[in-house]
């Protein structure tokens, strides 16, 4: 096989893999932005199978170039060696992430006390707005002149 594929190869296979590792990761995500449906259900669409797709997908592309390869072996083998490595980055990026998790959960634990997060079905906090004071000061802002722009 030629150097330049080897090369387009290993540097694909690199990207994919950093890829992989961020999207496994997904910096800033909670537990929260993967519930789906009600939060009393408990279902989640962190799926285990997420970082199988883009090793999936580099074997996919890689065996559309299969011409490029001397042998059967040469292209299972940098195919295989190709998806364990961006499967691998994958599931570290998951594992990170599952662990920032943690460390926020028990993070909120020391932080907040037990008894505050017991709200017995209220909300912890009422916002409540006063309707006659936008009205009164909607009916003295028609008077002003100085929120006009004059070129």
């Amino acid at each position: 096989m030629n150097v330049f594929v080897w090369v387009i190869v290993i540097v694909g296979t690199m990207i994919l893999m950093l890829f992989n590792y961020y999207l496994n990761k997904a910096p800033g995500a909670d537990p929260d932005d993967y519930v789906v449906g009600p939060p009393e259900l408990g279902i989640t669409c962190d799926c285990f199978l997420n970082v199988l797709i883009l090793g999936g997908i580099a074997v996919i592309a890689i065996s559309t170039n299969s011409a490029l390869f001397d042998s059967r072996l040469e292209l299972y083998t940098v195919g295989i060696v190709a998806f364990f490595a961006i499967t691998i980055a994958g599931y570290f990026g998951r594992r990170e992430r599952h662990r920032e998790w943690r460390e926020l959960r028990k993070t909120f634990q020391r932080v907040i006390p037990e008894s505050s997060t017991r709200s017995f079905g209220r909300p912890s906090f009422e916002i409540f707005y006063d309707e006659d004071y936008f009205d009164e000061y909607e009916e003295n802002d028609d008077d002003e002149e100085d929120w006009r722009y004059d070129p």
